[in-house]
């Protein structure tokens, strides 16, 4: 009993010098004959750090796959296209014109981004100067639309905008397709017959002008009432949405639900009129059908009481609290990994 007391001490006494004055390879030699003596404590060590490594891998498949630079292509692949001034989401009581819509007579406009390839590794393809054209073109339009000449080296970003005029319509217009093409070429000239794709255009590449399409898509262009009444449509089915979850009403309160009941009255007539060519009628009863909703959700809100706000409410935060719990957790991880392997634990 006094031998194995005595030897208690002496580890300790071992042990505390050993975190301050020793060196690390002293340390871990230390540490590896301890490890002899205590199997189960060196066992423990290699399950946390097995989880650990566990946790890293979990949040490595989590993660978003980074994009690689292509081979040989004068962008990047970062690029992206986006047209305002329309209506998405657009479903037509008789399917005619559902989608994307705008408004005949007016403008679009779409914004195109791109980022200069970045190759590795060094090459002529780092230094030279990408003369870039972006231009758009509607199946209603006889040639491209184009932007001023944009001169990107390796890496860089930049942005042009377009505003394409919409032709006029007297009813819905329906699947128009639409293009957004991007050249790289001479500083000057055309840009006609250029290489399908997104090879370099170097002095010695072999390709003067490649090009290819950044997007693609359909837009439906209708009349001013159409539009109006699209608009009314997809919000009063909007606000209504908000009132379910999972399909089942959220509402508490009897004024609300008589508002509600009313306001898919109107949607039910707004369709009938369009369907029957009355879109300045379908245009009221839309709106009637968003201004119930609206009255619904104020009327639940106002009456409905502390509980029912709270669960709106809490409908609402949910999945954002659910999201940064994961990412606190993810985050946790990688701090315990780190921390075992700088002071590992006897």
């Amino acid at each position: 009993m006094i031998h194995a007391s005595s030897r208690r001490i002496e580890i300790r006494h071992i042990l505390l010098p050993c975190r301050s004055i020793v060196t690390y390879s002293q340390y871990s030699r230390f540490q590896r004959i301890l490890y002899q003596h205590y199997p189960k404590a060196h066992a423990m060590q290699r399950r946390k750090i097995a989880v650990a490594c566990l946790s890293l891998l979990l949040v490595g498949l989590a993660m978003t796959t980074t994009n690689i630079n292509k081979a040989h292509a004068f962008t990047s692949g970062h690029n992206s296209v986006t047209i305002s001034n329309v209506l998405t989401g657009f479903v037509s009581p008789t399917g005619v014109g559902s989608g994307t819509v705008a408004q005949a007579g007016t403008s679009i406009s779409v914004i195109a981004v791109v980022q200069a390839s970045i190759p590795q590794p060094v090459s002529p393809t780092t230094t030279y100067t990408r003369n870039i054209t972006i231009g758009f073109k509607g199946d209603w339009m006889p040639v491209y639309q184009n932007a001023s000449i944009i001169q990107l080296t390796a890496g860089q970003i930049s942005s042009v905008t377009l505003s394409i005029a919409l032709p006029s319509a007297g009813s819905v217009s329906q699947g128009h397709t639409w293009t957004v093409e991007i050249w790289d070429g001479p500083a000057t000239g055309t840009v006609a017959s250029c290489t399908s794709g997104d090879a370099e255009n170097y002095a010695t590449s072999g390709t003067p002008k490649s090009c290819f399409s950044l997007a693609s898509g359909t837009l439906s262009i209708l009349t001013g009432d159409q539009y109006s009444a699209a608009q009314a449509r997809n919000a009063a089915n909007n606000i209504l949405s908000t009132l379910t979850v999972g399909g089942f009403p959220i509402l508490s309160n009897s004024a609300a639900e008589a508002q509600v009941a009313q306001a898919n009255s109107e949607l039910s007539l707004g369709d009938q009129s369009w369907s029957s060519g009355d879109f300045g009628g379908a245009k009221t009863h839309y709106q009637n059908a968003q201004n119930d909703a609206n009255a619904a959700l104020a009327t639940q809100v106002n009456l409905g009481g502390g509980a029912t706000n709270a669960s709106i409410v809490s409908t609402i935060l949910s999945g954002t609290g659910i999201a940064l719990f994961g990412i606190g957790g993810l985050l946790a991880g990688i701090g315990g990994f780190f921390y075992l392997r700088r002071k590992p634990k006897a």
